[in-house]
């Protein structure tokens, strides 16, 4: 039975090779470039507003760009992502703006599945929301999870991941809190030292609003989170262009909003054949999150 697959397997090969495909299994992502507008615009604000070097650690670094981007955030402290939310506090408190000119709303939750749920029902209303969590914390967000990526909100939840308590807790280790959500629908994309948590997070947040995928970035707990490097950080300034820059995105999120004007129906329940169809019918969207990822880190 073996073999008689195996030579099933070959000659589907061997006719796709010879049905003019290159030997491809499937068609390439066709890259696109930036358009010059977008080029231009990136290029002057480097120019008018350089990073400058400076200490800072992982956590410090993706809460910069995550509250740039949120108009809430919702949070519940737990080691080693605490201080992505203390610090969001703090300067929500101190009447810090993000890159849309206002003071996010942040809210500390009575748990992690508190804190996911109002991520998603900002989502749906059509205002941008993040959040930060590991280890337990992001298993306690796995139902909302599937719902956000199931319904293509474009959102970023950022993680200094953490081994999972098993016969102990513990708060270093391994990424089994993340890779315990792989099958959620969410993209993936990790950072390896503090720099990278400056530019991937910012890279997240572009590639997410681009094919409405959502998104968890995330980094070591502890040996990243908590190390202090010398960085070159991006400023509110760098960050506020690119948000200019995504207007149209963004202007799309927020068109699909839950909205009397307009209503939608959501939350049904479907027979298996319209359910799996539908699961079919995101295909083309997820395939394009590859190219929204290498599109972002142009930017």
């Amino acid at each position: 039975a073996a073999s008689a697959a195996g030579l099933v397997l070959a000659r589907y090969l061997h006719d796709r090779r010879g049905s003019g495909s290159g030997g491809r299994l499937a068609e390439p992502i066709p890259f696109e470039q930036l358009p010059p507008e977008v080029i231009q615009a990136l290029r002057k604000a480097a120019a008018e507003h350089p990073s400058k070097q400076e200490p800072a650690d992982g956590c410090t670094a993706a809460v910069t760009v995550a509250y740039a981007f949120a108009e809430t955030i919702f949070i519940f402290p737990i080691t080693p992502t605490t201080p992505l939310g203390e610090t969001a506090d703090q300067w929500a408190v101190a009447g810090k703006t993000n890159s849309f000119g206002v003071v996010p709303k942040v809210q500390q939750m009575q748990s992690e599945a508190g804190a996911v749920a109002g991520v998603h029902g900002t989502l749906v209303t059509g205002a941008l929301s993040t959040t930060f969590t590991a280890s337990q914390g992001l298993l306690l967000m796995i139902p909302n999870m599937y719902k956000i990526a199931g319904e293509l909100l474009p959102c970023v939840f950022h993680v200094a991941a953490r081994a999972v308590a098993g016969q102990a807790l513990a708060i270093f280790g391994d990424h089994s809190d993340i890779m315990a959500v792989r099958q959620t629908g969410f993209a993936l994309l990790s950072s390896h030292s503090v720099q990278e948590s400056f530019d991937l997070a910012l890279v997240s947040h572009i590639a997410t609003l681009l094919c409405s995928v959502p998104f968890v970035h995330f980094f070591d707990g502890m040996r990243t989170s908590h190390e202090i490097q010398k960085c070159h950080a991006l400023n509110d300034k760098q960050v506020k262009v690119v948000m200019d820059l995504l207007e149209d995105k963004i202007d799309e999120f927020r068109a699909q909003a839950l909205n009397p004007s307009h209503p939608t129906l959501r939350g049904t329940a479907q027979s298996p054949d319209i359910y799996f169809q539908n699961v079919e019918a995101a295909n083309p969207v997820i395939a394009k999150v590859p190219e929204a990822v290498r599109q972002a880190m142009l930017w």
